[in-house]
């Protein structure tokens, strides 16, 4: 996917994104991190179409993304978010199920062995007939990432993807993320845990007040100066046993 000069800002209000150019290499995992209002979750959004850019252009696979219709671009791009109040009565096969409509009408019947692989990779078979009101947080979150995936999209957007799951689920997230992109999937996410962000991205874009202040490799961006200024607090970068370089925000002079 590729930006070039993309603005938005919400009805109204002044937050929003600013001239936004650049691409997310396919194949890999590009992660967004910056401070609250940075406008990272505003950028999911564009993405997904959810919002239209004032001006400028996104293109997916060199089409502009207004060129497709719903049902072909719910077959190339897949949204775990974290609010989806409207599916609490319904069970977790039901939900999954959701995601493979752009593949059939929508009043069709899916067949449950379209979903059964979806549930397998994501850990939820034995809970397949639970209803969603009754699982835990982080159960549903996998749900969701459940039903993003049964629509097999090109390029799946995550906003926020672990904030409901232990440290075992994280991880688990975090490798069949990177699996997915080495089966050739782009993955764009949203993480507020920067070393996580650094640890498992490809790709990082750095947004500040609506816009990119820097974009490259984990190695590109693992600088104090520039994430002490974007996040303005004072940060170092120290070597870690067995993890390596990790960033740590240094608790100011009193």
């Amino acid at each position: 996917m590729e930006l070039q000069h993309v603005s938005y800002q919400y009805p109204g209000q002044e937050n929003g994104v600013t001239d936004l150019s650049g691409t997310f290499p396919a194949g890999k995992i590009t992660t967004i991190i910056g401070p609250n209002g940075a406008g990272k979750s505003t950028l999911l959004k564009i993405l997904s179409r959810q919002a239209t850019p004032q001006s400028g252009t996104v293109t997916l696979a060199e089409r502009p993304l207004t060129a497709y219709t719903n049902k072909l671009l719910a077959q190339r791009i897949a949204v775990v978010s974290q609010r989806h109040e409207l599916y609490d009565d319904m069970t977790v096969a039901a939900v999954v199920k959701m995601g493979r409509l752009p593949y059939h009408g929508l009043l069709a019947t899916v067949p449950d062995e379209e979903v059964t692989d979806f549930l397998a990779q994501t850990g939820l078979t034995s809970l397949a007939d639970a209803h969603l009101d009754d699982l835990s947080g982080g159960q549903q979150q996998r749900v969701w990432l459940a039903m993003a995936l049964a629509q097999e999209p090109q390029v799946l957007l995550l906003d926020e993807p672990t904030t409901y799951l232990d440290v075992h689920y994280q991880q688990a997230l975090m490798t069949q993320l990177r699996q997915l992109a080495a089966a050739g999937m782009t993955v764009i996410q949203v993480l507020h845990d920067i070393n996580q962000a650094f640890t498992v991205s490809d790709w990082l874009w750095l947004l500040q007040d609506g816009r990119l202040v820097a974009a490259g490799t984990p190695s590109d961006l693992r600088q104090a100066p520039l994430l002490a200024k974007t996040f303005q607090t004072p940060i170092e970068i120290v070597d870690v046993p067995r993890l390596g370089p990790y960033i740590v925000q240094v608790p100011e002079a009193t």
